[in-house]
């Protein structure tokens, strides 16, 4: 016995989806596959060992002489790998047309009649696809009662219209298997009519389809919407099916209709209005959260700026010695609010492209050991900035006042997310034709999934409080804008509770063009 034989056979057999259904040469049944039980509303215990002859209905018993069996092993034997229209009786003696193909075989001196059944269009088909077998007229009106009829016009306008129609169109028995369909159909589907004629709606694994197919079944409309998974082919498209009863001409649910349109498009035009909602969502939010945040910090040095000029102007009436560190902390609040709306009005000009640029040749080194001397007098004591200066001097062709505020924002930033002091490292030095200039400070750092937003606009990490470290998220969003006019790159390296270490790389000035520069004067911002 080989390894397909016994059990084995079977399992293999019963993963086939074709109705297949195979007789011995006494032309009694062998085995049926669980799709051809379906499909005949047999079981396969209660037709095996039973004749074949028990599903061919009675007018039908003897062609040419010969059995149904024998007469169809003789078409084969004519004509290889054609099928034959043909009606076998369902459990309950209803009759069902089906395209027959036969083969045969022999082993050991036992013959094997195995026939592959599929279900063929009782109404009229919807496609140019033709039957591929040649089928005599007497043997079609055998089978098919009235199928040889010519419709009338009432059925050629029912046909044309569904032909023509710009929605899908299926129509199914009670069994329920699909009995015709239309090309639009076949295109939403992604299969071929061969294929989806004969198919049994209950075996598809969506509930919710199965569940509008026994509504429609039971005389209800039922309308479904989802993603349809192809069953016969790789593809799925969203639809929206509308399931209606068809009843015959007692009255009675003979079948139903599927009206299936493909909303692709729709579903496409939906996502994308959802995007921009959930995006306008959040550009509210933003504002929102800017605008909260924006109040508290102009707020913020307002209140000690406008109480240490009281006092400053009390004492200066009764004649009182003036104490220089009042004078230092109001000016420190003075230029703590100069920057902030000096922020807000770049950050305007950077969304309407008004932000401009005066280039010139600039000593960059000189500029950041300028930034770092004005910053270290406006800070209190805690902290310490060491510079790394280059061997030799490093020019730029950029914007003094810009550059420089790109320095001084990075400097606060590193001061003020460094809460327990420590040193801030400055270092500037050429690495090949670039100047790279890099801030690192001990503080706070910045997790991982936020680095890459740090440089939006009013983007805050959520690690960040906006009660103890201040900033209208600004300030990074600025230096990007300026950095990118200069032709070069700013980016950061950071470790939570390990510090940042922010880069800036500028293309420098060659040789030639170099002019001997100062710092700039400018106040730092």
């Amino acid at each position: 016995m080989s390894c397909l034989e016994g059990d084995e056979l079977e399992l293999l057999i019963d993963a086939l989806t074709d109705p297949l259904l195979a007789c011995d040469g006494r032309e009694h049944i062998l085995y049926i596959t669980p799709a051809a039980e379906r499909l005949l509303g047999w079981k396969g215990e209660e037709l095996r060992g039973q004749p074949f002859s028990l599903l061919v209905p009675p007018r039908l018993q003897t062609l040419d002489g010969n059995s149904l069996l024998r007469y169809l092993l003789a078409r084969q034997q004519q004509q290889p790998g054609h099928s034959t229209l043909l009606p076998l009786k369902r459990r309950g003696g209803e009759e069902l047309l089906l395209e027959i193909t036969t083969g045969q075989a022999q082993r050991h001196g036992q013959q094997r009649i195995v026939l592959s059944l599929r279900r063929a269009p009782e109404a009229p088909s919807f496609s140019p696809e033709p039957l591929q077998q040649e089928v005599s007229l007497e043997l079609w009106q055998s089978g098919h009662l009235g199928a040889a009829r010519k419709p009338d016009m009432a059925e050629r306008r029912y046909q044309t219209i569904v032909e023509n129609a710009p929605l899908g169109i299926f129509h199914f028995d009670k069994t329920p298997v699909i009995t015709a369909c239309n090309d639009y159909f076949v295109r939403i589907t992604g299969s071929s009519k061969q294929l989806l004629i004969g198919l049994n709606l209950l075996t598809l694994k969506d509930p919710r389809i199965t569940h509008c197919i026994s509504a429609t079944l039971s005389g209800k409309h039922s309308h479904y919407e989802g993603d349809y998974a192809s069953v016969t082919a790789s593809k799925v498209t969203p639809v929206r099916i509308h399931f209606a009863p068809c009843h015959d001409g007692s009255g009675q649910v003979a079948g139903g209709v599927g009206i299936v349109e493909d909303i692709t498009e729709r579903k496409k035009v939906e996502r994308e209005h959802a995007r921009l909602f959930r995006e306008a969502q959040e550009a509210v939010r933003v504002r929102e959260d800017f605008l909260t945040i924006a109040s508290h910090e102009l707020k913020t040095p307002l209140t000690p700026l406008s109480l240490r000029l009281a006092n400053l102007e009390r004492r200066l009436e009764r004649g009182e010695p003036v104490d220089p560190s009042s004078l230092r902390h109001a000016r420190q609040h003075l230029l703590r609010l100069t920057s902030l709306i000096n922020d807000l009005l770049d950050a305007s000009r950077i969304e309407s492209g008004g932000l401009a640029l005066q280039p010139q040749p600039t000593r960059l080194d000189l500029l950041t050991e300028h930034v770092i001397h004005v910053t270290e007098g406006l800070y209190e004591a805690g902290h310490r900035i060491l510079f790394h200066a280059p061997a030799t001097p490093l020019q730029v062709l950029g914007d003094p006042y810009r550059l420089e505020q790109v320095i001084a924002n990075l400097l606060e930033n590193a001061l003020k997310y460094s809460p327990d002091g420590g040193t801030i490292h400055v270092s500037l030095e050429p690495r090949g034709d670039t100047a790279l200039l890099s801030v690192s400070d001990p503080g706070i750092g910045i997790p991982a999934d936020q680095q890459e937003h740090l440089f939006e606009r009013y983007f805050r990490a959520r690690n960040v409080s906006p009660r103890s470290y201040g900033g209208l998220g600004l300030g990074l969003y600025i230096c990007r804008d300026i950095v990118a006019r200069h032709g070069g790159r700013i980016w950061v390296e950071s470790e939570v509770d390990r510090g940042s270490t922010f880069y800036v790389a500028l293309p420098t000035l060659p040789s030639a063009q170099a002019q001997p520069e100062q710092a700039s004067s400018h106040t730092v911002h």
